[in-house]
């Protein structure tokens, strides 16, 4: 919470800034958007992620992943 004070002052300088021909916002909203779907999509696999990583099979229930 407390990165987010610190770091979205300056995306907004930045967007600011921005001279896109899509707007100065819209470019921000759809990298914001798909950053936020990958570490959805990250949390929903992260058991099958960690089990592929080298988890202790105690450490996992049931590998599910294809």
């Amino acid at each position: 919470m407390c990165r987010n004070c610190m770091v979205l002052p300056y995306v907004r300088i930045w967007s600011d800034k921005c001279s896109s021909k899509y707007g100065r916002r819209r470019p921000f909203i759809l990298a914001g958007s798909l950053m936020i779907s990958v570490a959805v999509t990250i949390i929903g696999f992260s058991a099958d992620i960690g089990y592929l990583l080298g988890d202790a099979d105690e450490d996992h229930r049931n590998f599910k992943g294809t």
